[in-house]
């Protein structure tokens, strides 16, 4: 395996990490890399959302994490230090950057924290369905401030590819939607509008409703009722009013409490 132009991976990527000066690659499927990958985002979004204190992603929780396993994604546990050379890691470097020798936990290191060699019709497929969700947010959330009415899913697609944004395949659509609104405004007028919003929620709710209201909204005041209920004033997209008012109300059968502050 010394010649590099003989060597073929077989469909296999290679995942790389870099620590200390000191390289570790090893031999991973393409396809479940990346939707181990998706989990992982997607499982710390969900921390996020929730408000949890802790919403990092471990290599302990991945090494027991069941939605995932290592054994299906690494074709091996063999931690090279230049795999196309087929020149592996001494368990010395390892043990001095990772505190252990164990194949398996360096997988989890690379996985949750390497670099990964994606193929480029992943890449292409996972682009185009961001790219879908963020225009579907944007058309939901943004107008055109000049008449105040929201602009054509394809006009915002137009003004997207005019401006060469880049989208960002490790982060949510939500999270690149205010940067691209931003990028596009040289192309059409366009603004997210926001509403400032009074809630109350009754004691019974109080746990759920809050994690259902701050996947939603920015909490600008808040105070619990000497009854248990929590009050709340908040800000959030106009587009996304109705639906976050139709959840609560659901979850309370009605007996949420809301008015509208500021449009």
């Amino acid at each position: 395996m010394i010649d590099r132009a003989r060597i073929d991976l077989g469909g296999f990527i290679v995942g790389r990490i870099e620590n200390s000066g000191r390289v570790f690659e090893m031999l991973m499927d393409p396809e479940k890399a990346w939707k181990a990958k998706k989990l992982i985002r997607e499982e710390i979004n969900n921390r996020l959302k929730e408000g949890k204190d802790k919403s990092r992603f471990t290599i302990e929780e991945l090494l027991s994490y069941p939605k995932i396993d290592l054994e299906l994604i690494f074709e091996t546990f063999t931690v090279f230090e230049d795999l196309r050379r087929g020149k592996k890691a001494t368990d010395g470097d390892m043990e001095a950057v990772f505190n252990t020798t164990e194949g398996k936990t360096v997988a989890a290191h690379i996985l949750l924290e390497g670099e990964i060699h994606w193929t480029k019709a992943q890449r292409e497929e996972e682009g185009l369905k961001k790219l879908k969700q963020i225009i579907t947010i944007i058309s939901k959330n943004a107008v055109n401030p000049q008449n105040k009415k929201p602009h054509p899913y394809q006009r915002i697609e137009k003004a997207i590819e005019e401006a060469k944004v880049r989208i960002d395949l490790m982060r949510s659509a939500e999270e690149q939607v205010d940067d691209i609104v931003k990028s596009i405004r040289a192309i059409i007028p366009i603004r997210i509008e926001q509403v400032e919003m009074a809630i109350k929620i009754p004691t019974a709710f109080t746990a759920k409703g809050y994690n259902i209201v701050a996947q939603y909204v920015q909490i600008k005041k808040e105070e619990w009722q000497s009854d248990g209920s929590w009050v709340a004033v908040v800000s959030l997209p106009a587009g996304l009013q109705i639906e976050l008012v139709d959840k609560l109300n659901k979850l309370t059968h009605g007996r949420v409490q809301t008015k509208i502050l500021k449009t």
